[in-house]
């Protein structure tokens, strides 16, 4: 029998503790009989509510997945509209433009596709079941360095990137916000020696190890908050 399950942590980055600012990251993850995922979200730092907006974000992702629980064809551009209006939803009576956020997610739904879709910046990977790795990652090769898309009132389909795989397929995905990737030099090697490392242990033992990792980052003065999640495939044994 197949199981997924997840773990992740997030934590401020040095900028925001020594300025005493809230952590702009947010993580979450669900785990039901429709179905499993995993959402991370990087609040953009120049937007004064961004914090709440991550928050929003993963809310808003959940919700459109739950959405999804019937196993019906899912609809990609229909999906990231979902997430768009619940997110406005959630952050009114907020000006949305003080609220943006960046949208990662990966969701096993009852259709047993793993959908993976990314709008902004980060990293969404995928670890194959053969142990082979494919990502998705924001070109910023026809825009300003600075500039990242973001949930916004203004934001499409064609701005999101998207991955749909067969769940028997995939071993894990693991999602990061730029804080992390940003410094990643092999990030084929990085996802796949993580995963192999937390694999065999409980969530909870898990995510306090990643956090550990993250509060312990080997690039101290990179001053951004960081997030992981990861959503892995466990082969159950009967007892």
């Amino acid at each position: 029998m197949t199981q997924w399950q997840s773990y992740g942590a997030s934590v401020r980055g040095p900028g925001h503790i020594a300025s005493g600012a809230p952590n702009q990251d947010a993580w979450a993850s669900f785990h039901r009989l429709w179905g499993d995922g995993i959402v991370v979200s990087d609040g953009l730092g120049s937007k004064p509510f961004s914090n709440f907006g991550s928050d929003a974000a993963c809310i808003a992702a959940k919700y459109a997945a739950y959405a999804c629980r019937d196993g019906a064809k899912i609809d990609r551009d229909s999906l990231f509209d979902h997430i768009g209006t619940l997110w406005l939803s959630l952050v009114a009576p907020l000006e949305p433009r003080d609220c943006a956020a960046t949208c990662l997610f990966a969701f096993r739904l009852r259709d047993d596709i793993l959908h993976v879709g990314m709008l902004g910046d980060g990293l969404a990977a995928v670890l194959r079941a053969d142990g082979s790795v494919v990502s998705l990652a924001e070109d910023k090769s026809q825009s300003f360095s600075n500039m990242t898309a973001a949930l916004s009132p203004k934001v499409a389909p064609c701005d999101w990137r998207y991955l749909a795989l067969p769940a028997e397929q995939c071993a894990a995905v693991l999602l990061c916000t730029d804080g992390v990737s940003d410094d990643l030099d092999n990030v084929d090697g990085f996802v796949t020696s993580l995963v192999d490392a937390y694999r065999p242990l409980a969530a909870a033992s898990a995510s306090r190890h990643v956090r550990a990792m993250l509060e312990g980052w080997p690039t101290p003065h990179h001053s951004d908050d960081k997030t992981i999640a990861c959503l892995y495939r466990m082969e159950a044994t009967d007892a």
